[in-house]
């Protein structure tokens, strides 16, 4: 619990002071465009604030247990073995690593939906979301968007989310298509540096593919890609739009007279759901008349 009574359920004070001043002076704030503001109110939405979640995470402990590779594993140990991925066990495969990154993010995200809703909002446009390492074994993450509301009487049942700009929902929407929500894929895994990948980077190699560390990549984008259509999936959404991949790769020093790569790889993308099933496409309210003469 902190200094001022935060047990660190629902909205830091700070947080809620910050939402309870914006629905007093009823001064609406945004991150939008012009554009996007005009977009957004052909679709029939309103802006009611810009809001913001954050959490600061320590991520002291990676949970390493070793890649599963064993002396001998393949021909005379020429075979890296299988990667393991994330999750694998409970204490393996990065995992507690993994589950932490999944807990600073998600906790970002829950708090910026709760200031919107505690706005009155519907959704969240605009999302920006940023992890950042701090000093230490510390890590900030950190969601951003601008909160909207519907003008028509139907309610989610909690605000929607999106990385996309408010035009680009509005011509989604447009199209007979509505935003459920932003949503991430994770996964790590781990690789030996069998004998074939440290020869293969060798200064008498040449210029060859490293096809164990390629290898490694591949099985962790398939294995995020895997997490990011479940997400998809547990939404109840008909499509997603990827809006981003990352991914990354490191060594490490396994403490088992041998040396691995670990690899991470994040997918996001929106998930979105049909609410027009007729096969006429919805027109466009806005008509753009040109000023000039036609002489």
């Amino acid at each position: 619990m902190t200094v001022d009574g935060w047990d660190g359920r629902g909205l830091p004070p700070v947080a809620r002071a910050r939402v309870e001043r914006a629905s007093a002076d009823g001064v609406r704030t945004s991150l939008l465009s012009a554009d996007g503001l005009a977009g957004l109110e052909v679709a029939g939405f309103d802006t009611v604030g810009e809001v913001l979640g954050t959490t600061v995470m320590q991520i002291g402990w990676s949970g390493w247990g070793g890649c599963g590779w064993q002396p001998g594993y393949g021909f005379m140990g020429n075979m890296g073995g299988p990667a393991t991925v994330s999750p694998s066990s409970r204490w393996s495969g990065y995992e507690p690593y993994a589950q932490a990154i999944r807990q600073g993010r998600d906790t970002a995200m829950d708090r910026m939906r709760q200031e919107a809703a505690a706005l009155g909002a519907d959704g969240v446009v605009g999302v920006r979301f940023t992890e950042e390492v701090m000093d230490g074994q510390k890590r900030e993450f950190m969601a951003l968007g601008t909160a909207v509301r519907s003008r028509g009487s139907q309610r989610p049942a909690k605000p929607f989310t999106t990385d996309l700009a408010a035009q680009d929902v509005a011509k989604l929407m447009g199209s007979g298509w509505v935003p459920a929500g932003l949503i991430y894929g994770l996964a790590i895994a781990v690789r030996h540096d069998d004998w074939r990948t440290i020869q293969s980077q060798s200064y008498l190699a040449g210029n060859i593919e490293v096809s164990g560390y390629t290898e490694l990549i591949t099985h962790v984008r398939a294995a995020a890609r895997h997490d990011f259509t479940a997400h998809v999936s547990s939404l109840g959404a008909d499509a997603a739009l990827m809006s981003g991949l990352w991914s990354t790769m490191w060594k490490i020093e396994a403490g088992e007279n041998h040396t691995d790569h670990a690899a991470e790889c994040i997918v996001t993308g929106n998930a979105i759901a049909r609410f027009h099933v007729t096969n006429v496409p919805t027109p466009s309210s806005l008509t753009i008349l040109p000023l000039r003469s036609s002489r």
